[in-house]
C-alpha cells in the first residue's frame, strides 16, 4: 500500500486539510516499510482535524488487513506524562500501556513475540502537545521541560528494555522485554494559540502585513479585499523554538504541519454531509417530534459564512452558530410558528431570514 492509496482511505472524514493528508499518509508508509523519523507535529487550531485524524488513521490500522502489526494505537494527552505532583512518569508507564492494548488485539494468541512485534511498531498519537511549553508567562515551566525531555528519550528510536509480567502457560511468569522504539511512530498536534499571535507580531514587526491582503468573496457571492493572516504561510521553524519547544525536541519531528484554517465551503460540507453532521443529528432529534426538519441553500451559506469567522475554534463553530439557530425550536417545536402541520406531520424548513433573526443579522 502506497501513500496515495493510504491518502485515500484517511481523507474519507476529513475536510479541507488535503495537504496535511498527504503528509501523514507518507509517515504511515515510512512507518510500516521501517524507515526511521517520520514523525509528525501537527499545529492548527482547535476544531480542524487533528484528533479525527489521529482517529482516522486508528480506523485504518483496525479494518486492513496491510497494517496487522500495526494495529496498536494509543492516543494520550501530553500533560499525562505527569502526575499530579508534577513529576513525569516513567518510561515503563507507557510501554505497560502499549503492551496492555497488544495483549487486547491478540487475546489467546498473545505470545511474548507476538507482544513485542505489536508494541515495537505501535503509533502513539500525543494531543495537546502545546501545553507542554517550557515556558510559561515569560518563566522557566520545569513539568513541561521535564516532560519534553521524557519524549525525547522515548523518540530518540533505541533499544530499550523493560520488566513486566505475562500471563503464561496458566499463570503469571517475570518477563523482561527489549524493544526498538525505532519502529514506533509519533504524531503529536496542538493548537498553539499563542503561536498564532507571536507568529501575527512578528509579520507586522517586520513591515510585511501587505502580503495579508486577499481577495475574498462574501455570501453574497461580492469579491472583498481583506487582510487575512494564516499561520500555515507565515510560520518559520525558529517561531516554534521561541514558543517554547526544546530544538532537540523539534529535531524529532520529520515535518511540523500546520493544518488550514477551515474554509465556508469545508465547513459547509462538514455541516450537512460527514459522518458527525450537525445538521443529521438535528433532524433525528426533530423526528422525535414528527417534525421533519430541511434547510435552504441560503441558510447552509449563511451558517458555514459566520462558522468561518470564528477561524480559532474550526468546526466547532458550526456547534455554537447553529446551537442559537436552532434551540427555540428544540425546546416546543408545536408552538413555534416556522413549524408547520401536514396532515400528522409537521414540517420545519430553516431559511435565510430564520438565521439571520437568530444572529441578529440585518
Amino acid at each position: 500500500m502506497k501513500p496515495v492509496d493510504i491518502y485515500k482511505i484517511i481523507s474519507k472524514d476529513i475536510i479541507g486539510q488535503e495537504d496535511m493528508l498527504k503528509y501523514v499518509s507518507v509517515a504511515i508508509f515510512k512507518h510500516v516499510t521501517g524507515e526511521k523519523f517520520g514523525n509528525l507535529l501537527l499545529i492548527g487550531n482547535s476544531g480542524t482535524g487533528k484528533t479525527a485524524t489521529m482517529q482516522a488513521m486508528e480506523r485504518m490500522y483496525n479494518t486492513h488487513p496491510f497494517f496487522e502489526k500495526h494495529r496498536v494505537v494509543l492516543r494520550m494527552n501530553a500533560n499525562t506524562f505527569a502526575n499530579d505532583e508534577g513529576m513525569v512518569m516513567p518510561h515503563t508507564h507507557l510501554y505497560h500501556q502499549l503492551e496492555n492494548r497488544a495483549l487486547i488485539i491478540l487475546g489467546k494468541e498473545a505470545t511474548p513475540e507476538k507482544v513485542r512485534d505489536l508494541v515495537e511498531h505501535a503509533t502513539i498519537c500525543i494531543d495537546e502537545i502545546d501545553k507542554i511549553t517550557s515556558r510559561i508567562g515569560g518563566k522557566p515551566n520545569v513539568v513541561g521541560i521535564n516532560i519534553q525531555q521524557a519524549l525525547l528519550t522515548l523518540m530518540e528510536g533505541e533499544q530499550v528494555s523493560y520488566d513486566t509480567k505475562l500471563f503464561l502457560d496458566g499463570e503469571y511468569k517475570e518477563h523482561t522485554f527489549r524493544i526498538d522504539t525505532g519502529n514506533m511512530l509519533f504524531v503529536c498536534g496542538g493548537a498553539f494559540e499563542e503561536l498564532f499571535d507571536q507568529v501575527y507580531s512578528r509579520v507586522f514587526e517586520q513591515g510585511k502585513q501587505d502580503r495579508l491582503t486577499k481577495m475574498t468573496m462574501n455570501v453574497e457571492g461580492a469579491v472583498e479585499f481583506k487582510q487575512i493572516f494564516t499561520l500555515k504561510e507565515n510560520l518559520e521553524q525558529l517561531d516554534i523554538f521561541n514558543y517554547g519547544m526544546l530544538p532537540q525536541f523539534i529535531a524529532r519531528f520529520d515535518n511540523a504541519v500546520v493544518l488550514n484554517d477551515l474554509t465556508p465551503a469545508n465547513l459547509m460540507t462538514i455541516f450537512m454531509d460527514t459522518p458527525t453532521s450537525v445538521f443529521k443529528h438535528s433532524k433525528k432529534f426533530f423526528e422525535k417530534f414528527d417534525v421533519e426538519l430541511s434547510i435552504t441553500e441560503k441558510a447552509k451559506k449563511l451558517i458555514a459564512f459566520k462558522s468561518a469567522e470564528s477561524t480559532r475554534v474550526g468546526a466547532r463553530a458550526l456547534k455554537d452558530i447553529y446551537g442559537r439557530i436552532i434551540k427555540r425550536f428544540e425546546f416546543d417545536p408545536y408552538n413555534c410558528p416556522e413549524v408547520q402541520k401536514f396532515g400528522e406531520r409537521y414540517e420545519l424548513t430553516i431559511d435565510e431570514s430564520i438565521v439571520k433573526r437568530a444572529l441578529g443579522i440585518k
